[in-house]
């Protein structure tokens, strides 16, 4: 699952570079924005079949591929 997150999060970045760093700051380092971190959130939705909504999704808590890899992995989790 998590190479899966992770090939979304490099098709909606547009981008491979945080594969060296899984924990690399996400938005620090300009990978992604608020419209691309939007992006990721309906892709991630609509792939995994789980629901992130906004109030739950605070930049801090989801700001490396590592962290993102590991709520969608939760969410998963609690669907089944």
């Amino acid at each position: 699952m998590k190479d899966e997150v992770l090939d979304i999060l490099e098709e909606v970045a547009e981008t491979d570079e945080f594969r060296d760093d899984l924990d690399m700051d996400l938005f620090e380092e300009s990978i992604l924005d608020s419209l691309s971190a939007i992006a990721l959130i309906v892709e991630l939705e609509d792939r995994f079949k789980v629901s992130l909504p906004p109030s739950e999704m605070e930049r801090q808590d989801w700001n490396t591929a590592n962290k993102i890899a590991e709520r969608i992995q939760e969410k998963v989790n609690e669907k089944a």
